[in-house]
C-alpha cells in the first residue's frame, strides 16, 4: 500500500479491469458507488469497443471484490434523448453519481447528446432494476449529484457548468421538487498549483460535524499534457457555497502505471465515496479512464486537511 496526503490506495489496485467484466469491454471507470442492502454497490460506466457506454451495477461484501451484472439497467430514455438522441440515444451517458435521499436513490450522469453537447440528466430507483428518468439539464454541463438531505427545506445540488476552452467550475443550485432549480451560486475554491481548470465536484457530499466534506477533482496542465488530481474542500452545513476549509495540497495524483496509461494519460478521477462506520472512507476512482481503483482515507484527517492542520498520516 502506498499512501499519498491521506488517502492510501489499495494493495489489489485496479480492483476493477476490462479483463475481470464478465464479458468484452474495452473501459470499466469513473462509477457511482454507494451502499445497497447492506453490501457495497458500483454503477460500472464500461464502455465498448464501439465506445457505446453502459451502465451496470457491481456489489461486494468487502467493497475490494465485487460481482459485476452482465445485464445493464434497464434506464428508459429521457424525451431530450428520445427526441434528440438519433442512433447514440442512451449510448453515451456516464459518470454516474449516486444519492441515496428520502426513500429512494438518484443517478445523476452525464449525457452527451450529438447537436446538444453535453448535458445531465438524473434517474430515480428504489432496487437498482429499473429507473426512472425525471431530469436533463440545460447544455453544457456535468459532474452533478445531489446532496443526501434537503437544506433550509430544499433538495440541494453540486455541478460544473463547462466554460470554453479548459475552464469551468462548482455551482451550487437549489429545487423544491427535483426538476426546477435556482439560486444558482459558484463555490469559489482558493487557486493553488494543482487546480486551475475543470474543478468539478466528485463524490457525493459528506455530512460531517465541521461541514460537508466534498472530494473533487480538478486539473493543471504540465509542458506536455493535463493532469488530473483529487482534493478536498470542506463546504458549510447550512450554505455550501461558503467554503470552510480546502486542501492546499492534492490528495492524489497520477503516478502509478494503471493511473498513467490508459485511454487518457495521468487522470485520477472520483464518482463516489462510500462510509465505512468505522470513520474511514472507500473512495473509489478511475485510473486513466480505463480501470477502477480503490483508495481509503479517515474522514477526520480529510477534515484536518481542508482546516490546514498537518497532523494526519501523509500530511
Amino acid at each position: 500500500m502506498s499512501k499519498y496526503h491521506g488517502l492510501t490506495r489499495h494493495a489489489a489496485n485496479p480492483i476493477i479491469r476490462p479483463e475481470d467484466v464478465p464479458f468484452e469491454c474495452a473501459a470499466v471507470f469513473n462509477s457511482g458507488a454507494t451502499m445497497f442492502n447492506g453490501k457495497y454497490l458500483l454503477l460500472l460506466r464500461i464502455e465498448d469497443y464501439k465506445r457505446h457506454m453502459h451502465f451496470h451495477v457491481a456489489t461486494s461484501d468487502d467493497g475490494v471484490k465485487f460481482d459485476i451484472n452482465p445485464e445493464p439497467i434497464n434506464y428508459p430514455l429521457h424525451p431530450v434523448e428520445a427526441k434528440h438522441g438519433g442512433a447514440l440515444a442512451g449510448k453515451m451517458r456516464f459518470d454516474p453519481r449516486i444519492t441515496k435521499l428520502e426513500d429512494a436513490y438518484y443517478i445523476c450522469h452525464a449525457t452527451y447528446v450529438v447537436g446538444l453537447d453535453c448535458l445531465w440528466g438524473m434517474a430515480r430507483t428504489t432496487d437498482f432494476v429499473n429507473f426512472e428518468p425525471i431530469y436533463t439539464s440545460l447544455p453544457a454541463n456535468r459532474n452533478a449529484m445531489l446532496f443526501p438531505e434537503k437544506i433550509n427545506g430544499l433538495y440541494a445540488r453540486l455541478d460544473r457548468p463547462m466554460l470554453p476552452g479548459e475552464g469551468g467550475g462548482i455551482w451550487l443550485s437549489y429545487s423544491p421538487d427535483l426538476r426546477y432549480w435556482g439560486d444558482h451560486m459558484p463555490v469559489q475554491l482558493p487557486t493553488t498549483g494543482w487546480n486551475y481548470t475543470k474543478l468539478g465536484p466528485g463524490a457525493t457530499p459528506i455530512k460531517t460535524e465541521q461541514g460537508w466534506l466534498e472530494i473533487y477533482h480538478a486539473t493543471a496542465r504540465n509542458c506536455s499534457v493535463l493532469n488530473y488530481f483529487l482534493g478536498a474542500v470542506l463546504l458549510d452545513l447550512e450554505d455550501p457555497s461558503k467554503v470552510i476549509g480546502h486542501s492546499d495540497r492534492f490528495l492524489l495524483q497520477p503516478e502509478m502505471a494503471y493511473e498513467c496509461v490508459g485511454q487518457v494519460p495521468n487522470v485520477v478521477f472520483t464518482c463516489g465515496a462510500v462510509e465505512n462506520g468505522d470513520g474511514s472512507l472507500n473512495i473509489y476512482y478511475a485510473g486513466a479512464d480505463k480501470y477502477m481503483c480503490l483508495a481509503t482515507a479517515k474522514t477526520q484527517d480529510l477534515i484536518a486537511l481542508c482546516l490546514g492542520k498537518r497532523n494526519c498520516p501523509g500530511g
